[in-house]
């Protein structure tokens, strides 16, 4: 397989597996390795260890680009391959992987990751956002929904239009006639915006109760 495939008309991959004949010379099947690997159409390869020795995926045309590849490599390939196995693939599964749950703030001059794990409350003030963790806070231009989006919904709650917290950052839940209050782990104080308390409540108690806030009337 040595000619150049254009990826604009290439419509079919091959992944070939082949095993090598154990009578054949190292310095043979090196070399063979070596110009597969450098092989355009060849987009990865790998040696193995099993069944079979090797394994390349390459990109061709169509099948009759294939069969023709395939019967310029029938000689060395005969002389030095014992099995070969060629699948087509058919379709293919991409992982997507997550969006990095983290903000930049300012720091020295410069920026600063902070991982949203290590985040304990984000508030509002004016057009920025201050972010708190572990007793810091930084300042950036920012909007509430903005951040929220970064954070997830998995660990942090919404308290009110102002205010995000880290579910492990509320102590205790406070209820005094028609209001619900937020103790935090830094001492502070936040009424729950009524709209919210159902939502709040239903994330709480169907979570872990090991680590959640106290409830209390």
């Amino acid at each position: 397989m040595d000619h150049a495939v254009d990826r604009r008309l290439a419509s079919l991959r091959v992944i070939m597996c082949l095993t090598f004949d154990r009578r054949a010379a190292p310095q043979e099947i090196a070399a063979a390795k070596a110009a597969i690997i450098a092989c355009q159409s060849v987009l990865h390869s790998v040696e193995l260890s099993g069944t079979f020795d090797f394994m390349f995926e390459a990109e061709v045309a169509d099948m009759a680009t294939y069969n023709a590849q395939l019967s310029l490599c029938a000689e060395p390939m005969a002389r030095l391959v014992s099995r070969y196995e060629a699948n087509f693939v058919c379709k293919r599964f991409i992982r997507r992987d997550k969006p990095d749950r983290a903000v930049w703030v300012p720091h020295n001059g410069g920026m600063k990751r902070i991982d949203c794990k290590a985040l304990d409350k984000v508030s509002a003030e004016g057009d920025y956002m201050r972010v708190h963790s572990a007793s810091k806070s930084w300042m950036i231009h920012s909007t509430m929904a903005a951040v929220s989006d970064r954070l997830g919904c998995d660990d942090f709650i919404q308290l009110h239009r102002s205010l995000i917290v880290r579910r492990g950052f509320i102590d205790e839940l406070i209820h005094g006639g028609r209001n619900w209050t937020a103790v935090l782990s830094d001492g502070t104080e936040e009424r729950i915006a009524k709209s919210n308390v159902p939502a709040i409540l239903h994330m709480l108690r169907n979570g872990s109760t090991s680590d959640g806030p106290t409830l209390s009337t």
